[in-house]
């Protein structure tokens, strides 16, 4: 590493910093990426089991939409994106059956569009007052902004859901995407952009950032004990949002030297989102056989429910997979994060037999195995995505804003066109950050 001379350092290879890297490197400039992990690719997180007929995804799963920034690489990459297609069913309390939760949900997001945007998304539901809107509308409403955007709703902001709804309908948000073959496939895509002007060294853990003008050094530790210093004239930041906003040093979390008080106040108003999720192999899609109002669920997609732990699962469809993921949102993954992976694992298997209405044996019976990953625990990721708490307007530019023609931001955290949280709204950030840099240049 010592005989590459960067012209920019980028610290992390998730998506947003691999987007930059390539089209850096695509421009002629000399570019290094530090990856404190083993491997590229960040919150995307993709396992392969032996003998199974579909990837498994431990971290993002789905492509929202239609955007450019992923489909670009599916296509050229040849991956096949299969669209999301079968039933919704809701888990009451003695039965599952047939489910309006998207209808209650849009029947309050609709109201919400008309309502001023400078209040928590909690502050609109308690003042919300329409005759054809329901106290049941009203919680489905808060169980989807908890569960899709894995939010608390009396800390996210109005104007940041309705930013994200209207994004959502540029790109064709209601078509959703999986890929069989797995979400890593997309991640080596990007992979394969670098080309021989870039450089990836994993296994690095990046420790401090001295800075001024032009001017940028940073440490890191490689493979756990050895000590490097580089200089550069340049530096991105793809840090996730839980790890800028960290106050103590180590795991992870970066000192910068002086301190980004540029920073602070967007970091106050940004929030991190908490989510744990279980991904379940069985012998077969036993919940085919079963009925809710005597329609098979066979083609199931989502299941919902109030179950204090998991309260969604989700099924492969349309494809026939042996394959159930539950989703602990918000305060329900706050509360699991603190447990080992064992045991989230087996709440998990009491919760999916309670929505199934079956003995937890029946359903450990027919499990071949589970599989999670702690984000919150994850010393590089400390959450899963974020969002904009109340009065932050204008939050996520001001976290992306460059300074002094020397730090740039780019991450999921900083897309300021309301596709944060997502793998595009992230590999769009790199590319805009990419643009920055080169303008820099001419300044």
């Amino acid at each position: 590493m010592d005989e590459f001379q960067p012209d920019v350092l980028i610290i992390g290879a998730g998506v947003a910093g691999l987007a930059a890297a390539g089209r850096l490197s695509q421009a002629g400039m000399r570019v290094l990426v530090l990856e404190a992990r083993d491997r590229v690719g960040g919150r995307v997180l993709t396992v392969h089991p032996a003998g199974f007929e579909t990837a498994i995804e431990l971290g993002a799963e789905f492509v929202h939409g239609r955007p450019h920034e992923t489909f670009d690489l599916i296509r050229g990459a040849d991956l096949r994106a299969v669209k999301i297609e079968g039933q919704p069913f809701c888990s009451h309390e003695h039965a599952i059956g047939r489910c309006d939760f998207w209808d209650r949900i849009e029947k309050v997001l609709d109201a919400m569009k008309k309502t001023s945007a400078q209040q928590s998304f909690d502050s609109f539901v308690k003042q919300l007052q329409d005759p054809e809107i329901t106290d049941e509308d009203k919680r489905a409403a808060c169980m989807y902004v908890r569960g899709f955007h894995a939010a608390h709703p009396d800390e996210i902001s109005v104007q940041s859901l309705i930013e994200g709804i209207k994004a959502e309908e540029e790109i064709d948000g209601d078509d959703q995407f999986r890929l069989p073959q797995g979400y890593d496939r997309l991640v080596a895509a990007l992979s394969q952009k670098l080309g021989n002007r870039a450089k990836l060294q994993l296994n690095t853990v990046v420790t401090g950032v001295k800075w001024k003008a032009s001017f940028v050094e940073v440490d890191a530790v490689q493979n756990g004990n050895a000590k490097v210093t580089i200089s550069v004239p340049r530096l991105l930041s793809t840090l996730p949002l839980g790890l800028m906003q960290g106050k103590e040093s180590g795991n992870g979390v970066v000192n910068f030297d002086p301190p980004l008080s540029e920073k602070a106040q967007p970091l106050s108003r940004l929030r991190v989102g908490q989510v744990i999720r279980v991904s379940m192999t069985f012998c077969r899609r036993f919940w085919a056989d079963m009925k809710a109002e005597g329609q098979s669920l066979a083609k199931m997609s989502f299941l919902f429910s109030r179950d204090s732990d998991f309260p969604t699962w989700w099924a492969f469809a349309p494809l026939d997979v042996p394959l159930l993921t539950g989703w602990a949102p918000a305060d329900s993954a706050e509360r699991l994060s603190l447990v080992s992976d064992d045991e989230i694992c087996e709440h998990a298997l009491k919760s999916l037999a309670n929505v199934f209405h079956l003995p937890v044996e029946q359903c450990r019976t027919e499990l071949l195995h589970a599989y999670t990953h702690n984000w919150e625990k994850d010393p590089y990721s400390r959450g899963a995505y974020s969002y904009v708490a109340q009065g932050g307007i204008d939050t996520q530019r001001e976290f992306a804003a460059p300074i002094a023609n020397t730090l740039f931001f780019a991450g999921e955290a900083t897309n300021f066109a309301g596709h944060h949280g997502t793998v595009h709204g992230a590999i769009a950030s790199g590319y805009r950050a990419t643009q920055e840099i080169l303008v820099s240049l001419a300044s």
